[in-house]
């Protein structure tokens, strides 16, 4: 097989033939009576919208039931979404065939109607969507209940002054004014935009089609502005207005690429696109690249596409805070490793260096970043962009050890950083801080707390035997593995700035000196549990990754040719 410029290379050709077993393997079912048996997907899938609906009927009802009732609803749903995608997520432990399902469903047919795929690429992803949605739900229980106590301090003293407030500080108008509790929309509504936001990325990484796809990839945009709009802290409105400007300028790259591809094929089910794309002339895959790249990588927050995420996050709370960074953003490293890649790799084969380059400077940026703040969250929301460069960098050295790294890093960064995240919450919850110039001394009265913190820092920084160190060693791999060892050495250093920042934070907050005397405790067990949680799997995945690696390899195996 020859490129369009008439220069034939072994990935290339590798590539094909992957790309043809995986076609040959997982055909379109003709008929929709081809679907399976048991529709785990489509249940995981629907039980968070049935758990919405049901906090939602009372609520247009005038019925108040509860905060409780709300997050037990809420933390189930989540929780079953869980346990059912973990049965494929067995079967291909096990060495069984991926998952398809297919279901005919007149509102929503287009070309076969809902189909489903459960495979090593987006099963991990949306086990860990559901996984992470689960502990904020559960998190959220406690937390959203002082969270009022939280926002009302004084936002000059407590939190750092970004454009956006200096802006409002301008035009006074557009603060949002919150002097009494009483101004907070009900929990419900926290639980329903909650829920939606966990199944709108269920849908968006387990669907084939491209138009369910781009629906649900921009979906996710409603729920996740209201959610800071309305709850967060300092002046949310005018940053979520912000960020809703960004995902939308990225979704309308995402629709003409995806556009320019159905246009170009004719197909519309991701997993038939691959022979379609092959015969392409180069510049129209160069285009459609770019598109998809700008597009993706602005969800993503790579460098220089970034500038919404370190506001947005540092003024959401805790448990979306956790979720943005620990899920959200991943389904832009989703959509660049599903379409992106392993359509256009010869287009990115021949940038791959300026490719590598553009992670490198999300690595360094954020990790200066997050060294300069002084507000806990601005610190791990910096710290999410520092750790977008290692997954892209994975991605594009185009090795399967570095495609394989940096997938696994998408699981192994989501869950430290919840952890992280968390934590945090914790701090903020007990002590009604976040700036770390005014905690320290903690230690001893939030032990889980304290040492879950260095737990989740350790793992980012790659030490071992967290599931950290797997991931970025096998990333490091690949970049060496290509023949950039400069650029290798350069991110390794850039591990060293991470672990500087991580250790100098939880310094900072856990055992330094304390300036103030302040009365804290541990935070309930309805906190602390997600907690324990994440430094479980932190530590099991770190231990033994085999069965995750194995799940994720025979998708790295496709994108990368079965091989550099």
């Amino acid at each position: 097989m020859m490129l369009s410029n008439g220069r034939s290379t072994p990935l290339y050709n590798l590539f094909l033939e992957g790309a043809g077993e995986f076609a040959e393997l997982f055909e379109v079912a003709e008929p929709v009576e081809d679907a399976v048996d048991t529709p785990v997907l489509a249940l995981a899938l629907f039980l968070p919208l049935l758990a919405a609906l049901i906090i939602a009927v009372p609520l247009v009802l005038g019925i108040n039931i509860g905060r409780l009732a709300c997050g037990v609803i809420s933390t189930a749903s989540l929780a079953l979404s869980t346990t059912l995608l973990s049965i494929p997520a067995a079967s291909l432990i096990a060495g069984r065939n991926a998952v398809r399902e297919l279901y005919y469903v007149p509102v929503l047919t287009f070309k076969g109607g809902i189909d489903l795929f459960a495979d090593g690429l987006s099963l991990p992803l949306a086990v860990l969507i559901a996984l992470l949605s689960t502990l904020s739900s559960l998190y959220s229980i406690a937390y959203m209940d002082r969270l009022e106590v939280i926002r009302l301090r004084d936002v000059r003293r407590d939190s750092y002054y970004s454009m956006a407030y200096r802006e409002a500080l301008i035009w006074p108008e557009y603060v949002p004014k919150r002097e009494s509790p009483t101004e907070v929309p009900s929990i419900e509504a926290y639980y329903i935009c909650l829920l939606l936001f966990a199944d709108s990325m269920l849908w968006a990484v387990l669907s084939t089609n491209l138009i369910h796809f781009l629906i649900f990839y921009e979906f996710v945009t409603v729920p996740t502005t209201l959610l800071v709009y309305i709850w967060g802290s300092g002046p949310c409105r005018l940053i979520a207005i912000k960020y809703f400007i960004y995902m939308l300028v990225g979704g309308v790259f995402v629709l003409l690429g995806i556009a320019w591809v159905y246009a170009e094929t004719g197909c519309v089910d991701i997993l038939c696109l691959y022979p379609s794309m092959l015969g392409l002339p180069r510049e129209t895959k160069a285009r459609i690249a770019a598109l998809l790249l700008l597009g993706f990588g602005i969800k993503a927050s790579i460098f220089p596409l970034h500038t919404w995420l370190p506001d947005f996050h540092a003024e959401a709370p805790v448990p979306i805070h956790a979720l943005l960074s620990g899920a959200l953003i991943k389904c832009g490293v989703y959509g660049i490793a599903r379409m992106a890649l392993p359509l256009l790799t010869d287009i990115i084969t021949e940038h791959r260096l300026a490719l590598m380059l553009l992670s490198l400077a999300t690595m360094f940026w954020g990790a200066f970043m997050a060294v300069m703040q002084r507000q806990i969250k601005r610190i791990l929301a910096y710290s999410s962009i520092n750790q977008m460069g290692y997954i892209t960098l994975g991605l594009f050295s185009g090795t399967q050890l570095g495609i394989l790294g940096g997938l696994l890093h998408v699981i192994t960064h989501g869950i430290a950083k919840d952890l992280l995240l968390l934590c945090a919450g914790s701090v903020i919850h007990a002590t009604g801080s976040r700036n770390v110039d005014e905690l320290g001394g903690i230690s001893s009265r939030m032990p889980i707390t304290s040492s879950s913190t260095l737990v989740g820092g350790l793992s980012l920084a790659g030490v071992p035997p967290l599931a950290g160190f797997m991931s970025e060693w096998l990333i490091f791999l690949g970049v060496l593995q290509a023949g950039y060892h400069p650029i290798a050495l350069a991110g390794m250093a850039s591990t060293a700035i991470t672990m500087g920042y991580y250790l100098w934070m939880t310094r900072r907050i856990f055992f330094q000196k304390p300036r103030k005397s302040k009365m804290v405790h541990e935070s309930p067990l309805l906190m602390t549990f997600p907690l324990i949680v994440c430094v479980v799997l932190l530590v099991a995945l770190g231990v033994y990754p085999q069965p995750l690696i194995g799940v994720i390899q025979s998708y790295a195996c496709i994108i990368a040719g079965g091989g550099a």
